[in-house]
């Protein structure tokens, strides 16, 4: 019995394993520079000057009045080169501003941002069963220990992390996304939100390039890797392994428009797991049927 026990702890083990995948101014109305020169001069003064006296007068006055003539032209130069500055900056404004829309720029956008983020600012990494583990047989017999010791086994991959999930991982395609979102949220980055189609995997599951599921987030992978860190091989019946990704999906997922890293957010999937009738050896050998469990996996930085 002990064995028995032994053998089906070490069995719920196997999805921890795989796991490890210009302030404008006030315009200021300034009296014009008129320079009116009135002259009001009376007959007994006008007398008293001499012809000299008011050829001097006139080529001053002429020389005066060709100097306010000069200013306006210099201010308008500088206005233009101010109103070209403005315009220069107001497209520059809205060119950083540019926010990804279509579901194509958005999937290029995050591809982009995830490859470009390492290290990823610390975050956390969780597992944990999603409901009990039920099948049929000795196997049934046992759900309550089974579902405890799994618990016990995926809080081990319950762990700090610095890496941005399938990062390095085949390029999400436009064909992989139920929907996507992308919105500006006024702090100078970009905050995305992808959902991914459902994948559905057999024991030889492909966690880098295998569906929609292993290039958005990452998968298990193959069954083999995970029973064989226990050194443990599947004699029979691999045919009925059945894994099921649904509800993938990041979420939230915060880029720096100047950085174009990811600085926030949210990695998630849930796989269902089944084995119809098969047979496992770890040491001895243990007959698995209809076993259903399911986990949650989620990254959150």
């Amino acid at each position: 019995m002990k064995k028995l026990l032994a053998i089906l702890l070490a069995l719920s083990m196997l999805v921890a394993f795989a796991a490890c995948g210009s302030k404008s101014e006030p315009e200021t109305t300034e009296p014009e520079v008129t320079e009116e020169i009135t002259e009001e001069v009376s007959e007994d003064a006008s007398e008293a000057v001499s012809e000299d006296a008011s050829e001097a007068v006139s080529e001053d006055a002429s020389a005066a009045e060709g100097d306010t003539t000069a200013a306006p032209a210099d201010a308008s130069e500088t206005d233009a080169s101010a109103a070209d500055a403005s315009e220069s900056e107001t497209e520059s404004t809205t060119e950083a501003a540019k926010i990804p829309q279509t579901t194509e720029e958005i999937v290029a956008y995050y591809n982009a941002a995830r490859k470009a983020t390492k290290p990823a600012p610390k975050g956390n990494q969780t597992m944990a069963l999603k409901g009990d583990i039920t099948g049929d047989g000795a196997i049934g017999t046992f759900s309550g220990i089974l579902t405890k010791a799994a618990n016990s086994a995926l809080s081990k991959n319950s762990k700090e992390t610095d890496w941005i999930p399938a990062a390095d991982h085949a390029d999400i395609k436009v064909s992989d996304v139920k929907s996507a979102t992308a919105k500006d949220d006024g702090k100078g980055n970009v905050v995305v939100t992808i959902y991914f189609k459902d994948q559905v995997d057999g024991s030889d599951g492909d966690s880098n390039n295998g569906g929609p599921v292993a290039r958005g987030v990452g998968t298990l992978g193959s069954i083999d890797s995970a029973l064989n860190e226990m050194g443990a091989t599947m004699t029979e019946g691999r045919e009925t392994v059945k894994l099921t990704y649904t509800d993938a999906y990041v979420k939230n997922v915060v880029i720096n428009q100047k950085s174009g890293k990811i600085t926030h957010g949210e990695w998630h999937y849930t796989v269902k797991i089944f084995v119809g009738d098969a047979r496992a050896k770890l040491g001895i050998t243990a007959h698995l049927e209809n076993i259903n469990a399911a986990v949650d996996y989620k990254v959150v930085i």
